[in-house]
Order: structure tokens, then sequence, then C-alpha cells
């Protein structure tokens, strides 16, 4: 079966070139899905479905364990999903982007199920990085930034122009603030912190310590207590009350407000794009890293506006002049990057910051991230369960799930 990729760039129009599939213009007939029965795995479905669910009681995908798909995490909706579509026998699926914040137990469980309806069932995978396709592809389309089909290929031509692609070079950042440089190390200090959420033990015992300028990646399968654990250093999250922990030299429930903390750590996770209602200027975005608001809402100093646009200058000609709305997904998540890389705090945080992500703009990302690394001025926590060859961390820490919570174990890079 002749099934089908579709590579794309971020400034694509996705959503777009998905509905132009299922009504038979994209492809231009070539195969001719009318009068075929189509199905979209993607995360546009699941939340559809869960937007059923909520609106009108109805509740198609649901397991023994989770009696909604509303109740799942993201990796058990991939999954059930996936069940579903399956359970429906359509003649095409479109794929879209399915590795995307998925873990290497829904990774293997995807790969498997789709290998297995190939033989049956004609796919088309769109996908942002190159690596992501599908090896039952047969030919593979790119398109450009007004969703036009630009290039075609075999599987094996396309896999052939992959590898002789720009490898990630060296850049220049713009000058740091360096007013929040620590005086105290470590900067976090982790005895013994568990936490639970009802009769269900999340963390167990988790002891970690950061120091000024490691380069850390935070490891652990979805579920794992990840997200609980960034959010208890952020002091986003109740549960770190009465927990033996010091956060820059001062002792968890002493006294310190959450702005104490947040303004010493800079803080990205692709949720926040829903944060950004406004249509604001990118520099007022970047600017507002320097002030930790969501917007900007006082006039900002010759200086701020000379580091937002040193930084943008590194980002290139497509960020210039834009506002946060006219950018594409991939640039918008970018943008919050650098947002919270620009007041250069003694902690940076960076919670899946390639989902969604093409490579251009991935190769983009981890030549930033490379060079703070290399300067050894900021300590970086990266989380991500997609593993990036280019990207190395100093040491790893991996949450590893047990009948009584996650244990953490310590990996020197």
């Amino acid at each position: 079966m002749d099934h089908i990729g579709i590579h794309l760039s971020n400034s694509a129009n996705k959503d777009l070139i998905i509905d132009q599939i299922i009504a038979n213009k994209f492809l231009k007939n070539d195969p001719d899905l009318s009068g075929l029965h189509g199905e979209l795995y993607s995360t546009i479905t699941i939340n559809r479905i869960i937007d059923e669910e909520l609106r009108h009681d109805r509740f198609p995908i649901f397991t023994e364990e989770n009696p909604s798909l509303l109740s799942m995490s993201s990796g058990q909706q991939r999954k059930a999903l996936l069940t579903y579509l399956i359970s429906l026998r359509p003649q095409y699926l479109v794929l879209d982007d399915i590795y995307s914040s998925v873990d290497k137990d829904t990774r293997e469980f995807i790969v498997e199920n789709l290998e297995r309806l190939s033989g049956t069932t004609l796919m088309i995978q769109l996908f942002y990085r190159k690596q992501d396709v599908l090896k039952f592809i047969k030919t593979v389309y790119t398109v450009d930034n007004q969703n036009h089909i630009i290039d075609q290929h075999t599987l094996q031509l396309f896999i052939q122009k992959h590898l002789t692609d720009h490898a990630i070079q060296n850049i220049a950042l713009p000058h740091l603030f360096v007013e929040l440089s620590p005086t105290i190390n470590p900067l976090v200090l982790l005895n013994s912190l568990s936490a639970s959420y009802h009769d269900h033990q999340v963390l167990k015992n988790i002891c970690w310590t950061i120091q000024f300028g490691e380069f850390w990646q935070l490891k652990g399968p979805i579920g794992s207590g990840k997200s609980t654990l960034l959010s208890m250093i952020i002091g986003d999250n109740p549960k770190g009350y009465g927990q033996d922990m010091v956060l820059f030299g001062r002792k968890k429930g002493t006294g310190e407000t959450i702005w104490d903390i947040r303004k010493r750590i800079g803080y990205f996770t692709p949720s926040m794009i829903l944060q950004f209602t406004h249509n604001d200027p990118v520099e007022n975005m970047v600017i507002s890293g320097l002030v930790d608001s969501v917007g900007l809402y006082t006039k900002p100093s010759d200086l701020q506006r000379d580091i937002a646009n040193a930084w943008l200058k590194v980002l290139g000609p497509d960020f210039r002049n834009k506002t946060f709305n006219s950018l594409s997904f991939g640039q918008q998540r970018i943008l919050l990057v650098v947002r919270a890389m620009v007041k250069h705090p003694p902690l940076l945080i960076l919670d899946e910051p390639t989902v969604g992500l093409d490579d251009e703009n991935t190769r983009l990302f981890l030549n930033m991230i490379n060079a703070i690394a290399t300067q050894k001025k900021v300590a970086i926590i990266y989380v991500s369960h997609r593993s990036e060859p280019d990207l190395k961390p100093d040491k790893i820490f991996e949450l590893v799930p047990s009948p009584d919570g996650s244990i953490g174990h310590i990996f020197i890079g």
C-alpha cells in the first residue's frame, strides 16, 4: 500500500492541511479519498471527544481503569484513542504528529499498532521532524509555509536528504542579565521529598541537589511525577510546604513568597501558550520575561529594549516586527523559551521544549541551550521524552516508578 508522509514546517497551517486532506482536496485525488471512511489520529480528536464528554456526557472511549478520556494521562489518551479508531475499521488514517509528548512505551505501542494496520489501511502521516517518518511510508511530500507541496521523494531519497542536513552550530548569545546571579550554592536542595494524591503515592524520598551551572535532564515515563516535582520546586504546588527543601539558600516555609522563588527561575512548558491571549508585539513578549509578567504593562527601558532586540536578532528575521498571534505555533514556543532565558536566571527549567517544533526551530533551540550550557552560568533542568543526540546534559535525574511512588536515580552524563 502506498502510504504517504507530509513533512511540514512550523510556518505551515497544519489544521487547514488536515481539513483539506479529509475533504480530498490537498493531495488532488492522488490517492482519491472520496467515498472512503477515514479517521484522524490527533490531539485535535482527543480535544473534540473530551469536549463531547463535558458537554453531552458521551463517553465513547474508556478503559477498565479510566471511565473517560479526560481522566486519562496523555499517554493513556494516545493509546486509548488509537485502539478506538482501529476498532472503527477506517479505510484511511490521518496521523498528526504522533510522537508529541509520548514516552518510550507509548511510542512503541503506537508504532507496533500502525505497522500491523499498514497492510490494510492507508496511512497519511503529517510530521515536523524528519526522524519521525514511519518506515512503511512510500512517498514523502514537503510543504512550504504557504501550504504548497514543493518536493516529492521516495522514503529512501527523503532519508538520504535528511542525512545531509546542517549540523548543530555554535552561536553567540546576547549579553545576559547578571543581576540575579546567585551568591549561594547549591541552588536547590531536596531531602527525602515525597508527594501523594489521595491514596496514590507519586514521589518517594526524593533527594536531589542542583548546583550553580549544572546541566540536568529530568527523565521518567508519563505519570512518574516529573510535573509534580517541578511544580514543587517552582512553588506552584502546595505539597512543597512542610517538605525538607532549600531553594536558593532559603528553607521552604520560612517566609519566602512565590515571587521570591520565581524571580530566580526561568520556566517554559508548552501549556504556557494558553496564558498569552493578548496579541502583543514579540519585543514586548521577550521584555515581559525580564519582569516576570504575562504581558507588558509598563513602559520598557531602553536597556530592556536593547536586550530584547539582541535576542530577536538571534532568532532571525522571521521574528522581527511581528505580533505573537502572527507567529506559527512552533515560533510561539521558541519565543516563550527565549522569554524564559532572557533574564539570565540562576535556574532555567525547560519542560518538553521541543514538542511541536520542526527541524529548523529544534536546531535553533538546541543551539541556544548548548550555548547557555557551555557558559556554565545558569543551571538547566531539561525535561523531554525525546532523545536529542546533539544535547548533552552533564547529569540525568531519572524518576523510576515503584508501587510506593517514584524514586530518584542519578546518572552522570
